[in-house]
């Protein structure tokens, strides 16, 4: 998993979602036609306005490049004619500059069963731990249980409708981790979040971890996960 992964976080003016919005329907045409190393471009909206969409303050974007190149460079996603206009566009409409994180994959799958079927609700947890060394144990451990989940996944596909669910380590910094993670509903969430193995997990690094913000995100439709196989994030089955 070389690819390199983009948190980032879209702060709107209130009641300003749906200009912001317009704007990126512009910008996506021109992406994903021509830019075909921007492998991801997936968001969600917090479930505090799953209920109206146009009312939200915020939204996570989970963006995946080939390089850092293709999202820095010269002529990467960044650097292009169709976000230079993007850019002159969405300032009314935000309430701080772009806000992005940027991480590499330790493990796990995006698409389990690689059709790039749309998830009910999905689950973003960033966690920064007290050392670089307790995020080396953490990231271990969180490896472990991953590979367990797509193992079992695979084995009984939908068995918890677990779509997809990523560990990876900060870019930024040593001490971050972050766990994202796509559900059918929201029973299997809820059902996922309390299996044995995933308490466990929790309950074992408690000591390596300093704080931890998680939320939950419905899809807004826009974007893509994928652009077929190959795909960043892709494991064997």
């Amino acid at each position: 998993m070389d690819d390199f992964y983009l948190f980032a976080n879209c702060n709107f003016v209130p009641d300003r979602y749906n200009d912001w919005q317009a704007a990126y329907d512009d910008l996506a045409k021109y992406v994903y036609s021509s830019e075909h190393t921007t492998k991801t471009y997936y968001f969600g909206i917090p479930l505090d306005y799953a209920h109206d969409f146009s009312k939200t303050t915020s939204m996570l974007a989970f963006e995946i490049y080939g390089t850092r190149e293709d999202l820095y460079g010269p002529t990467g996603h960044l650097s292009s004619p169709a976000m230079s206009i993007f850019l002159t566009r969405i300032p009314a409409a935000s309430t701080t500059g772009l806000d992005l994180n940027h991480y590499s994959a330790v493990s796990g799958f995006l698409d389990l069963h690689g059709d790039q079927r749309e998830c009910h609700i999905m689950q973003d947890v960033k966690i920064t731990c007290v050392s670089p060394a307790a995020r080396t144990s953490l990231l271990t451990s969180l490896s472990t249980l991953v590979s367990s989940v797509e193992k079992q996944q695979r084995e009984n596909v939908g068995a918890e409708g677990v779509l997809t669910y990523m560990c990876f380590k900060s870019l930024d910094d040593e001490v971050g981790a972050r766990v994202f993670g796509r559900w059918a509903t929201g029973e299997d969430m809820e059902g996922f979040i309390r299996r044995d193995d995933v308490k466990a997990f929790w309950e074992g690094n408690k000591e390596n971890v300093r704080a931890m913000e998680q939320r939950g995100y419905r899809p807004n439709g826009k974007g893509w996960l994928h652009r077929g196989k190959g795909y960043a994030g892709e494991t064997a089955k």
